[in-house]
């Protein structure tokens, strides 16, 4: 009832709800399927960043701002980076970061696929709603996540320290790279510049706010961070 009056909280909660089930998820995977930890890590990161693409067509109020509602997950993304840098390093994470976005340009391909053929009902602006978009989006977007996670994946894996150093470093300056990359490459000229502005500035904030979240769901599976494959034991880390 309380959040029903508050609108503007409603990215938090959902932000919420999802760093919770990924964190459960990879936990539930990981100690009683005893599944991979890198391999679980690498799906979710592959999952929640098809999720956040079509999350990102719907644009919701965060405080003041117009913000994605894919912001949450992809917030959650950076987590899932963040454990397979740890456990693998870099290359490993490049090449993690390259297979998404390898399967960003095949699900855009699929949905151009889709939107060629022809509507039994009719609808077209509904699909084109829903799988449509635009050239100049997807470029912005494939530029701006490869620049913001290849950052975070050379940062996490540079700092010798905490994990809490870490993350809280490295999460801030790749969303930032991300948000500043992004919103100028795709709507730059197509939006007044104090909409880009307020865009820009909503991101940010929104992106910087959850970051506390992405140290939580990586903090809380510290234990299984360097676990060997399918072993019994895990190197403690702080």
């Amino acid at each position: 009832m309380a959040i029903a009056a508050f609108p503007q909280l409603m990215l938090l909660v959902w932000a919420v709800a999802v760093f919770g089930a990924a964190a459960l998820i990879y936990r539930l995977l990981v100690s009683a399927l005893r599944t991979d930890p890198t391999l679980t890590a690498s799906a979710l990161y592959l999952v929640l960043m098809t999720i956040s693409q079509y999350a990102a067509s719907k644009i919701t109020v965060y405080l003041w701002f117009g913000v994605p509602a894919g912001t949450a997950t992809y917030v959650a993304t950076v987590a899932m980076l963040d454990i397979v840098v740890m456990r693998e390093g870099f290359k490993y994470a490049r090449n993690l970061i390259f297979t998404g976005l390898a399967s960003q340009a095949l699900i855009t391909i699929a949905n151009a696929s889709v939107l060629s053929m022809p509507a039994m009902s009719g609808n077209e602006g509904i699909y084109a709603y829903v799988f449509g978009i635009s050239a100049r989006v997807a470029l912005a977007s494939a530029a701006a996540y490869l620049a913001a996670e290849l950052t975070d994946a050379y940062i996490v894996n540079r700092i010798k320290h905490a994990i809490w150093k870490r993350v809280l470093y490295s999460d801030p300056v790749a969303m930032a790279v991300d948000t500043l990359i992004f919103v100028p490459l795709a709507f730059y000229g197509a939006l007044p510049q104090t909409i880009l502005t307020s865009t820009m500035l909503g991101l940010l904030l929104a992106k910087w706010s959850l970051s506390p979240a992405v140290l939580g769901l990586v903090y809380v599976n510290r234990r299984f961070l360097f676990r060997d494959v399918y072993g019994t034991h895990a190197r403690a880390i702080s």
